[in-house]
């Protein structure tokens, strides 16, 4: 499997995993969908989307935990433009106050896997 592959697959089932937690976030299912979408006709789009909307400005606040600086950064995305990756940031400044503790560490280990196999496809 390439990391395009396995990075793709990583994403699908870290936005399908959101909507199973939160099916009353349209927003996630639509997004869901359109990365679904994405991932038949351009994958590598969905790679690049995740670089400059996550990965370029929220790496180290994902790799520290640091939920304070991922909530303001996800917070100032969502105030200043929308796409699909924004969405499941968005989570963090609506949910993650009332999420329990085992679904915010797998938010953290979906966040850190998709950094590191970001990194391994631009080899950063």
């Amino acid at each position: 499997m390439s990391v395009l592959s396995a990075f793709n697959t990583q994403l699908v089932n870290f936005f399908e995993e959101l909507c199973n937690s939160f099916p009353e976030e349209k927003d996630i299912r639509m997004a869901t969908e359109a990365i679904k979408g994405a991932k038949k006709i351009n994958p590598r789009l969905i790679l690049d989307l995740f670089r400059e909307h996550v990965y370029n400005e929220a790496v180290q606040f994902i790799y520290d935990k640091n939920v304070i600086l991922l909530r303001q950064y996800a917070h100032t995305k969502v105030a200043n433009q929308f796409n699909e990756m924004i969405s499941a940031l968005a989570l963090f400044d609506k949910h993650w106050d009332t999420m329990g503790e085992a679904n915010q560490e797998t938010i953290w280990k979906y966040l850190k896997v998709l950094c590191v196999l970001c990194e391994k496809a631009y080899n950063i």
